[in-house]
């Protein structure tokens, strides 16, 4: 089975597990999700995924780290080096042909829901990443630190993965989606960019922060997406008040 057909099992099956917990769980296990979802979604996915790997925007101890490489593994959309690669060109040619996740090009549907148009992320992409024994370690290992972690956390009791890892992974999932998709379609330019990206209001609140795209495309570097008092960045908080050391030099 290839990298991308594994991936996508994984998403299908923790929407199918989400829905039989919510089916036949108890309601009271929510809690793990909102917990989930801040440490895998917005510390794990957006701050270490996005802010730290991906665009370098800060400078953190290497204990945290490697904390952000594992509490990333459990978005379930692939290793750091994968994402890290598609985020990376999807900034080098935003909303034009080989953007690999433009809803221009895919529709807004598919890209949402990651039915992309075929692409090559080329090597140049993720360089960096590849001279960092752990970095290969957990891309080789990705699934199986996933389903070893879950069935450990099944044997304590079932809910525990389905609330904490499979429910808290398919918002993160559809957050990415609103993202990806209405934040180049709709919402408000702070800056003239290359391309159509906007800052969205509603899905900046549904997000906790990752709505301020047009912000980020102007600035990618920048380890903060908050540019008016009014905008809202969770994770550019815990950035500049736990995680960060110093600010990467420009």
């Amino acid at each position: 089975m290839s990298e991308e057909l594994k991936i996508k099992s994984l998403i299908v099956g923790n929407h199918i597990l989400a829905l039989a917990g919510l089916i036949f769980g108890n309601w009271n296990f929510l809690w793990l999700t909102l917990i989930g979802w801040i440490l895998f979604g917005k510390i794990g996915g957006e701050i270490g995924f996005h802010r730290y790997f991906a665009h370098k925007s800060f400078i953190t101890k290497k204990w945290k780290e490697n904390i952000l490489i594992f509490l990333g593994v459990f978005n379930c959309f692939g290793s750091h080096i994968n994402w890290v690669g598609v985020h990376r060109k999807h900034h080098d040619v935003a909303d034009h042909d080989d953007d690999p996740h433009s809803p221009e090009k895919n529709g807004m549907f598919n890209n949402w829901m990651t039915i992309w148009k075929p692409f090559i992320v080329e090597r140049k992409y993720v360089k960096d990443l590849l001279m960092n024994k752990l970095n290969i370690w957990v891309h080789r290992n990705y699934f199986k630190i996933i389903l070893v972690t879950m069935g450990l956390l099944a044997l304590l009791n079932w809910q525990i993965p389905v609330y904490l890892i499979c429910m808290s992974s398919v918002i993160t999932f559809h957050s990415a989606g609103m993202v990806d998709t209405f934040c180049h379609k709709f919402g408000y330019r702070n800056f003239d960019t290359n391309d159509k990206s906007h800052n969205n209001t509603f899905v900046n609140i549904l997000t906790l922060g990752s709505g301020l795209h047009n912000n980020h495309h102007a600035d990618p570097t920048n380890w903060s997406n908050k540019v008016k008092k009014w905008e809202i960045d969770f994770p550019g908080w815990i950035i500049k008040n736990i995680l960060m050391e110093q600010r990467r030099a420009s």
